[in-house]
């Protein structure tokens, strides 16, 4: 079924390879595993292909409402019941819309809304009031409710809004009446904003950046993330978040395992959410990676007592290497060799 997928005005290259990473993750392409695991799209008309209304083919409207209620970038899902040029064309739109469609939403024990919304334009509320009134064509029985409705429509109308947004002016302006199937929830941003963050680096990667980088791996519970460049944990945050488990590596022995102290390092950070703590945290060079084959694992309580033979073999008095491990918080250092 086609719905009309409104994006949020930003990181334009990220909107569609994230709305498609979740499309995958919730089993989109599951009835044909032989698809080439692209959707369907289409512009609207008139639209220039950086808009942010697309219309998208989709399973099913579970799989639409998962996408929409986990996206970052993806505003809203709507099943559109009606669009045209004109409030005229919409009316004749929406009456030939099927009603077995219509009807279950209409009843007399349902709770509604009507939003206005609109592109590129501020709609005063006394125009609001104007259009929700004139929406009256359409039978609905149940009981408005504005704080928590059992369903939202949704009036959005884009104009020739000029190029103020950056984006060439449309032909002629559209206007779509539908249903909202999902919608994002963006609060997760502000509670994971970088300026409430316990511990930051120079590089720490903004919030949103991480999320959207967290869909795009599908993180979820039962997959492992593994960030090469892990720094103060950005992304593993994000990853941690959605229920995966997380493992970081860095250069700097100081980054993953001392930070700023006891409580202000990337352990901090994760507590910090209540999130469940990474697997571990490596000190490793990602030009010498160490998930590469013909590896033997020591680990650094081994190799301590090694030196130690070592040192104690040539006459050398040598302190247990170990004996400042009581200052960091749990930290699993590791030697991969040939």
């Amino acid at each position: 079924m086609w719905y009309l997928c409104v994006f949020y005005h930003r990181l334009l290259d990220y909107r569609k390879p994230e709305f498609e990473s979740l499309a995958d993750l919730f089993g989109a392409f599951d009835v044909d595993p032989t698809s080439s695991h692209s959707l369907q799209w289409k512009l609207p008309q008139h639209h220039h292909p950086d808009s942010p209304f697309h219309f998208v083919n989709l399973p099913s409207e579970d799989i639409a409402r998962n996408i929409a209620n986990r996206s970052i970038l993806v505003k809203g899902i709507y099943e559109i019941w009606g669009e045209g040029s004109s409030y005229e064309e919409l009316k004749e739109s929406i009456n030939r819309y099927p009603d077995d469609r219509k009807l279950p939403y209409l009843i007399p024990d349902s709770t509604f809304r009507i939003i206005i919304d609109s592109f590129g334009k501020a709609t005063s509320f006394k125009d609001q009031t104007t259009r929700i009134q004139g929406m009256a064509y359409i039978p609905f029985q149940g009981r408005v409710d504005l704080r928590n409705p059992e369903h939202k429509f949704w009036l959005i109308e884009t104009d020739d809004y000029g190029s103020a947004n950056g984006l060439p002016p449309v032909v002629d302006k559209r206007i779509f009446f539908g249903r909202e199937v999902g919608a994002a929830d963006r609060k997760l941003l502000p509670t994971y904003q970088l300026k409430s963050r316990k511990y930051l680096g120079p590089t720490a990667m903004d919030a949103e950046m991480a999320f959207l980088m967290a869909n795009q791996a599908q993180a979820m519970p039962g997959k492992l993330v593994y960030d090469p460049f892990v720094g103060t944990g950005s992304i593993l945050v994000a990853a941690a978040h959605f229920g995966a488990l997380t493992m970081g590596a860095d250069i700097d022995i100081r980054v993953v395992r001392d930070g700023r102290g006891p409580d202000c390092n990337v352990w901090s950070n994760f507590k910090q959410y209540g999130l469940q703590m990474p697997v571990s945290l490596l000190r490793a060079d990602n030009n010498l990676p160490p998930w590469r084959p013909g590896l033997k694992e020591v680990t650094s309580q081994h190799l301590a007592y090694c030196l130690c033979l070592l040192a104690s073999s040539r006459g050398v008095k040598v302190g247990w290497l170990g004996g400042n491990e009581s200052k960091h918080l749990p930290f699993y250092s590791a030697i991969w060799k040939s």
